[in-house]
């Protein structure tokens, strides 16, 4: 494994992925169901990483609120050229997200 891309380790199908309860979409109420409301409104769907923490609306907030200060407007580069080196380096680093 070592420093081989993470697309070129081979792993068992059954490590790829590890289980974490979640609420789905159509389950959603309250502070979760606001929330997923406003992602899907903002970019279409729910990303799983918000789902992560869906069983915990307190950290579900939390996580969002620390997710878009450190993500957006913390440097002088102003939103547009944050979210510039955003796109490039997550696709540099072949990154879904």
């Amino acid at each position: 494994m070592g420093s081989a891309p993470m697309a070129a380790r081979s792993f068992p199908v059954e490590a790829r992925m590890a289980f974490i309860r979640t609420v789905d979409e159509s389950e959603a109420v309250g502070e979760v169901k606001a929330h997923y409301d406003a992602q899907t409104e903002r970019a279409g769907r729910v990303g799983n990483i918000h789902k992560i923490y869906s069983i915990k609306p307190s950290l579900l907030q939390a996580y969002y609120s620390f997710s878009r200060a450190v993500t957006f407007g913390a440097t002088s580069l102003g939103r547009r050229r944050e979210e510039m080196l955003a796109v490039a380096i997550s696709s540099m680093l072949k990154c879904k997200y």
